[in-house]
């Protein structure tokens, strides 16, 4: 199974699920051979919870519950479990995680408040966007005039883009829908944008709702200001090479002072500066073993 070469692959994603399979195999040593091209944990291995980093799996497993799906406990090259193994962890040092965050905004963070994965708004999602939109990652803080802040973080692995569903290109065509008028308030963007344009621009659409779902909550009062920062690796060339570079020629200067692409290997080396337990260099280590040294 692991030799195989899957034809809907692209070049990271064919070496992304090699690296996997090893992991599995060498690392978790759970020799699994499901009849499928994923890279699944057998049954035994996603109860015990070993697809997340060993060194805080009880702690992460403290805040997965909610979220028991099977992709998110078994699936390994999807990315549903790798905001637990990323910023869970950093909830046992805020001090630091303050600091990181600061380095990669540019300052202006007090104190964090809270790091919640999956999160969809203070309230229900007809007040936002009233769509499934959320944010993987959402981080929310305080700053130095004790204003809150909010960075909404969409994290991504081997995946590429989606499809559109019936309600979504309905709610786009809209021309009093919430789509649009949050697209014009923001501010975000340039001013002869046509948002119909992400009908069709798969790989655009869904950065472009998360980055508006955290103007909707800066425009309800909920925050006084947002970041949206899309995490990927920099061999996933769908977002490096095209997604992203594509997006920022669509975006104002507001909307590129509130939108970071960040890389993982970007995000790794600023953490090594600010984590350096024994334990937190472990779990340096553990992410650049399990998803960058391939």
């Amino acid at each position: 199974m692991k030799d195989k070469i899957y034809r809907y692959d692209d070049a990271f994603k064919a070496k992304a699920r090699a690296h996997q399979f090893a992991f599995r195999d060498n690392v978790l040593n759970d020799h699994y051979e499901e009849k499928n091209p994923q890279v699944i944990l057998s049954p035994e291995a996603s109860q015990r919870g070993l697809i997340f980093c060993d060194i805080y799996r009880d702690l992460i497993l403290k805040k997965v519950k909610k979220f028991e799906t099977s992709a998110l406990f078994s699936n390994m090259l999807r990315s549903e479990h790798i905001p637990f193994n990323i910023f869970v962890p950093m909830e046992e040092d805020l001090c630091n995680t303050k600091l990181l965050f600061n380095k990669i905004i540019g300052g202006g963070i007090s104190d964090i408040c809270r790091i919640c994965i999956e999160f969809a708004g203070y309230t229900d999602r007809s007040k936002y966007l009233n769509d499934g939109t959320s944010f993987d990652v959402y981080v929310e803080y305080m700053d130095d005039d004790n204003q809150r802040g909010a960075i909404g973080i969409e994290v991504k692995y081997t995946e590429n883009s989606y499809s559109i569903k019936e309600k979504e290109k309905e709610d786009i065509k809209d021309i009093n829908g919430l789509y649009r008028k949050m697209t014009i308030k923001s501010g975000y963007f340039i001013a002869d944008l046509d948002i119909e344009m992400f009908i069709k621009a798969h790989h655009l659409r869904q950065i472009w709702r998360n980055h508006l779902l955290g103007y909707s909550m800066v425009d309800r009062g909920d925050i006084q200001h947002f970041h949206h920062i899309h995490l990927y690796p920099q061999g996933n060339t769908h977002f490096h090479q095209y997604a992203i570079p594509e997006y920022k020629a669509l975006l104002s200067q507001k909307g590129k002072d509130s939108f970071i692409d960040l890389t993982y290997e970007s995000l790794f080396e600023t953490m090594s500066l600010y984590f350096t337990s024994t334990k937190q260099k472990e779990w340096i280590k553990y992410l650049y073993q399990r998803y960058l040294n391939m």
